[in-house]
């Protein structure tokens, strides 16, 4: 069968619904039948347009399966590419250090072994996908270690080329031959990037074949099951990831304290949102820019000793109030709101009104989850107040839940 030919047969079925529409519009309206004859005729309609339809759905159903088959075999490529013309010449070259090494390449083997498997499974029994995707899908877990260092490898990419010319001139004229010979034809980061897509790409192409199964269709239920199964090995990725990336914006945030105090890095603890709103004084007659971190139990402000607090010891704390006791109210004054701790009241605002709202909405809900986690873990905490300033000892969960002597500060720094 020449492309044409192949072209017209999958229109065909498209152009017999619509001529069986026609055709049926066309005797009902002109009445050119006996009622009896009519009705044969619409019959034999009926049963054209349900084969028609069934054969489109299974065409579709066919050519979605081939889209998992050959998009499968053009991510391993792009995977065997890394690994022969990246991976295993730089596994032994002195042109990067081992630990950049391992950060761009250090899980690409094994994800090509899995996803390598999986293609061998799929060739060889392309009928039944589902059984396939529900035997491997536990697997794409992997994806998470990848995806630990995905944004760290791109940073290391993207500063190594500004450097590279001069630093290091070889090895930037060794990337660019690699990525401009023929087999190759993209970018390095383009190819680092095809296992991030990947597990995202599985959900669509399995939704894509579950939308052209019948529920009657033997695999139906399998594939709904293998569909799962990747959609929970999504969620767990993206699960990993998040959590990752908040620990190491703590860490991060961590090493701006000065001093390192408090030590904020905790089991359970989270990092939900952190910025700088303008602090009212108490009279109402001054007001200071800090920079608040709420955290999953805790709200702390710091002093900004270096502008943008992002270097070591650009940060001072100044005080730190317990999710436990604290409530939050909206003001009159669009972007204003307060924060009541145990009596004392600091009174915030902020330069916008959408931020303000946010910053009521990320409080707000942090105080109401923390008090149904104390509730599901059935622990009766101690009054504590408001933590000002001395950190004698570093902060953990003990010490929040503790009763903690309150030492005032002056007004100047809180």
């Amino acid at each position: 069968m020449q492309p044409n030919d192949r072209a017209m047969a999958r229109k065909t079925p498209q152009r017999q619904l619509t001529l069986s529409a026609e055709l049926r519009n066309v005797i009902d309206e002109h009445h050119i039948f006996t009622t009896r004859t009519r009705m044969k005729v619409l019959s034999a309609l009926d049963n054209i347009t349900k084969d028609t339809v069934e054969e489109r759905g299974k065409s579709l159903r066919y050519k979605a399966i081939q889209e998992i088959l050959t998009s499968e075999v053009s991510y391993l490529h792009q995977l065997e590419l890394i690994m022969k013309l990246f991976y295993q010449i730089w596994k032994t070259s002195a042109f990067i250090s081992h630990t950049t090494y391992l950060t761009l390449f250090g899980h690409i083997e094994s994800l090509y072994n899995v996803n390598g498997e999986l293609l061998n499974e799929l060739k060889q029994n392309p009928e039944n996908i589902a059984a396939t995707f529900l035997k491997l899908a536990p697997f794409f877990k992997l994806y998470s270690v990848y995806a630990y260092d995905y944004k760290e490898a791109i940073a290391v990419l993207q500063d190594s080329k500004l450097g590279f010319a001069k630093v290091n001139p070889d090895l930037n004229t060794f990337i660019g031959n690699q990525e401009s010979r023929p087999e190759v034809g993209a970018k390095l980061m383009s190819l680092l990037i095809a296992p991030i897509q990947r597990i995202p790409r599985y959900r669509l192409l399995l939704k894509e074949v579950l939308s052209y199964t019948p529920t009657t269709h033997p695999d139906y239920t399998v594939l709904l099951a293998s569909l799962r199964e990747v959609e929970k090995a999504a969620g767990h990725i993206n699960s990993l990831v998040q959590e990752h990336e908040n620990m190491q914006r703590m860490l991060k945030l961590q090493r701006c304290l000065c001093g390192g105090k408090p030590r904020i890095i905790t089991p359970g603890r989270r990092l939900i949102k952190e910025g700088i709103l303008m602090k009212v004084s108490e009279k109402g007659r001054r007001s200071h820019f800090r920079y608040f971190v709420l955290f999953s139990d805790m709200l702390m402000y710091c002093k900004i000793k270096i502008s943008p607090p992002s270097g070591p010891n650009s940060l001072k704390c100044c005080c730190i109030l317990p999710l436990k006791k604290c409530t939050v109210d909206e003001i009159l004054s669009k972007g204003m709101f307060k924060v009541t701790c145990h009596g004392e009241t600091i009174i915030l605002c902020s330069p916008s009104i959408e931020e303000g709202d946010s910053w009521i909405s990320a409080l707000k809900n942090a105080v109401k989850q923390y008090h149904e986690c104390r509730q599901t873990l059935r622990k009766d905490s101690s009054s504590r107040r408001p933590m000002r300033h001395r950190f004698e000892c570093d902060l953990s969960q003990e010490d929040i839940l503790q009763p903690v002597k309150k030492i005032t500060c002056s007004k100047q720094e809180s």
